[in-house]
């Protein structure tokens, strides 16, 4: 076991299995952190943390991206795996972003009101809308492939949702699978390497209690 912040999310393992990568408070602030999963210690990654949030890992291991407002909006930002200074990837906004698995290209969603998931050349270049499909309440909630993109829509009024792929050939979307109802889903999405397999979170109880305290003073 490690000791983490109040509140800690978006665990992402490293490429090698030996890391966890995720997003933590502490001392007021969320930033990104890793474990080592044989010591069992945790380090932040960002020397001077900000707000930065959703970090995920380059294919190779080497470098960490992440959603951060340093610049005074949301952008997409990367840093070496060992840590230091944070490299800026996006101009025109992002939250949370993938590499390609060729590693020609990021792939990030903006959240925030902003549908779509976005493209930009790894080492920078122009910011292409590549899927308008994935709406902004669901903008952890896809992975990006070798010939396209899963992602889940989610529609909050009827409860409904599946998950549909994106196929980069041919620009069209397919459903793959429906999935239960009411229930809301967050947390991001994970397919395993066959392809046969999704993972993702679900709130299933969401509600509250009201309760009545006799000779409150």
């Amino acid at each position: 076991m490690t000791s983490v912040g109040t509140q800690t999310g978006t665990p992402h393992w490293s490429p090698d299995g030996k890391r966890i990568v995720c997003d933590s408070v502490r001392d007021g602030k969320t930033s990104i952190y890793t474990i080592d999963l044989e010591t069992r210690v945790m380090r932040g990654l960002v020397a001077d943390p900000s707000e930065e949030r959703a970090p995920s890992w380059s294919r190779d291991g080497q470098w960490v991206y992440f959603g951060s407002k340093r610049s005074g909006s949301w952008q997409i930002w990367k840093v070496l795996a060992e840590g230091g200074a944070p490299v800026q990837v996006t101009k025109q906004g992002g939250f949370v972003a993938f590499e390609s698995p060729d590693t020609k290209f990021v792939y990030y969603a903006n959240g925030d009101d902003v549908a779509g998931v976005w493209r930009v050349p790894i080492d920078g270049g122009e910011e292409i809308l590549i899927l308008d499909q994935l709406k902004p309440e669901t903008s952890i909630n896809w992975a990006v492939v070798d010939d396209g993109i899963y992602f889940i829509r989610f529609d909050v009024h009827t409860n409904d949702g599946a998950i549909l792929f994106f196929d980069f050939a041919t620009g069209r979307v397919k459903e793959i699978v429906r999935l239960g109802r009411d229930h809301i889903i967050q947390g991001g999405l994970a397919v395993s390497s066959d392809r046969r397999s999704f993972f993702y979170t679900v709130w299933e109880h969401p509600g509250g209690d009201i309760m009545l305290v006799e000779n409150f003073h």
